[in-house]
């Protein structure tokens, strides 16, 4: 009987040291991103990135806000004239599952709009903000709502996705949408078709001037940094 109390106590001495090793790693993930724990485990040397983006489970990372930011050009079907601005996100959230983007939900505030050309015109901006463009006041907010994806290369995809304006959807092809993991950016260029969408104001065919129609094409770019968290 006294061998086996001998024999029993090392055991039970080396289940403490391992769960006390494990807690100890697990407790400390969140407390510096880029440590790396080193198991050796039957002969074996196991490498354990602890970083949120090599995580095995699904993550919900939100935006920053501050930094991201819709960059738009319209311009003149015949002439040079045009206009380019920005508009800025209202909220909006990326899933990544082991440092790979799975989707993506996104919020846009029409509210702030922006035309760079004549950002003190506010006769211009409030034109934008009416019925003949985006009708703010009845539809305040545009989404964008990723739905398959297409990896090319190891951090450029092809993405469809629901886009929103107007009240009115639409699933378009987002060609090359690539992606930065060191700064966790999401950036791409794409162009729509704005008479999809209800905005008709002087377009090609409704234009009573032909020198004053505007381009159906409106350009953006979009550009997203997601929030590093734990």
């Amino acid at each position: 009987m006294k061998l086996n109390q001998k024999k029993s106590i090392p055991m039970k001495r080396t289940v403490i040291f391992i769960s006390t090793m494990l807690a100890t790693i697990s407790l400390s993930s969140c407390q510096n991103k880029n440590a790396t724990a080193q198991i050796v485990a039957e002969n074996k040397t196991i490498t354990v990135q602890d970083s949120m983006r090599t995580s095995n489970k699904m993550s919900l990372m939100g935006l920053n806000i501050e930094k991201s930011v819709i960059n738009w050009k319209g311009s003149m079907l015949f002439s040079f004239g045009g206009h380019h601005g920005t508009i800025n996100f209202k909220d909006g959230q990326v899933q990544m599952e082991k440092g790979i983007i799975k989707g993506g939900k996104f919020t846009v505030d029409m509210n702030t709009i922006v035309d760079e050309n004549g950002r003190n015109n506010s006769d211009l901006v409030n034109h934008l903000k009416n019925e003949d463009f985006f009708e703010v006041e009845t539809y305040p907010e545009s989404s964008l709502v990723f739905k398959n994806f297409e990896y090319v290369t190891t951090n450029r995809m092809k993405i469809e996705a629901y886009l929103t304006i107007k009240g009115v959807t639409k699933l378009i092809t987002l060609y090359n949408v690539d992606y930065d993991p060191k700064e966790l950016k999401l950036s791409t260029r794409f162009k729509i078709d704005r008479t999809d969408f209800g905005i008709n104001y002087s377009s090609k065919g409704l234009a009573e001037i032909k020198d004053n129609a505007i381009s159906d094409a409106i350009e953006i770019e979009v550009i997203v940094y997601i929030m590093d968290g734990c």
